[in-house]
């Protein structure tokens, strides 16, 4: 069995996970998986999370613990385990760092929701969260398009300050600016991604602040978290999610719903995107990713054959 740790998983190159995470979206399309609603296990504000996938030749089964807080240890506040598994005979094929995949899939649906949402033109762009998740939507925001501008806030400024300088070894061909506010950024930015487990909309909007710009919430994962206030969901010309999982799961959506600011009906599948040519240019669209097992097991798949066409990783005697 294969063992790849997060260095390994971090020498992919980008192109091969965001093609990964489409060929995710192809397969909703064709409905040709078998995708178990993920259990959450709640134990005060820390969760674990258990996430199965099935397709043709290989299924997934990912265990994921959050812990909001665990920044005080100095620990990220998410960690798992991906086990990828032959889909013919049960074998299990590697078990790779789970966080590892997480970040990187995750940073290559918001990537690809980039992608698809904004224009090639596009200059200004906003990140409210450092964490983990942020540095990763930003890597991928930057892959995506040439941004002039980048606009970063966090509560903590040291946070902000870490992902900049990381950032500059990569991408040094643009400012940094360490936003003192979300509505700092919010204002500055065409495209906006939130990736935090705020309980409270990271910011105040009016219709006009909001108008022609792309917003992109990742962080939110329970119906307890919301990270954009009622008025972007409400005066979005469309609004996209990743999996309708997301209208249960989600605060972003579930809160709009339940106070009834929209309906079920306005809300559609961001897979629907890759089958049309759509243009958003000066329309107001709102994105919700929670997640789902699916772009685990096509990512973890696709990292599983470029490590044995490069002899990456480790073999363990299981």
């Amino acid at each position: 069995m294969l063992f790849l740790n997060k260095y390994a998983i971090g020498k992919i190159d980008q192109e091969v996970i965001q093609t990964a995470v489409e060929k995710a979206y192809q397969l909703v399309l064709s409905q040709n998986y078998n995708m178990p609603d993920r259990m959450h296990v709640a134990d005060n504000q820390n969760t674990l999370l258990l996430m199965p996938c099935f397709s043709e030749k290989f299924f997934a089964t990912k265990l994921v613990s959050v812990f909001p807080e665990a920044w005080q240890y100095g620990q990220p506040a998410v960690n798992g385990v991906m086990v990828l598994s032959d889909n013919v005979s049960g074998q299990p094929l590697a078990i790779m760092d789970g966080a590892a995949i997480t970040a990187q899939r995750t940073g290559a649906v918001g990537g690809l929701g980039v992608k698809l949402l904004t224009a090639d033109s596009i200059e200004t762009a906003g990140i409210l969260g450092a964490g983990v998740q942020g540095l990763s939507q930003a890597r991928y925001l930057l892959f995506n398009r040439n941004i002039k501008s980048l606009y970063i806030y966090d509560l903590s400024h040291e946070a902000v300050m870490g992902m900049i300088n990381t950032l500059k070894q990569e991408f040094t061909d643009l400012e940094y600016v360490a936003a003192k506010t979300p509505n700092q950024l919010v204002a500055n930015s065409k495209v906006i991604i939130a990736a935090t487990t705020s309980k409270t909309p990271l910011f105040k909007a009016s219709p006009d602040n909001i108008f022609g710009k792309i917003f992109i919430s990742i962080g939110s994962f329970r119906p307890d978290m919301q990270e954009f206030p009622n008025t972007v969901i409400e005066n979005a010309d469309d609004i996209f999610v990743d999996t309708m999982f997301a209208t249960k799961e989600s605060g972003d959506i579930a809160i709009p719903l339940k106070d009834h600011v929209i309906a079920k009906n306005r809300i559609k599948e961001f897979a629907g995107l890759l089958e049309k040519n759509k243009i958003f240019e000066n329309k107001t669209v709102f994105f919700k990713s929670v997640g789902m097992a699916l772009f685990d097991l096509t990512t973890a798949a696709a990292i599983y054959q470029q490590a044995l066409e490069k002899n990456m990783g480790q073999i363990l005697d299981f």
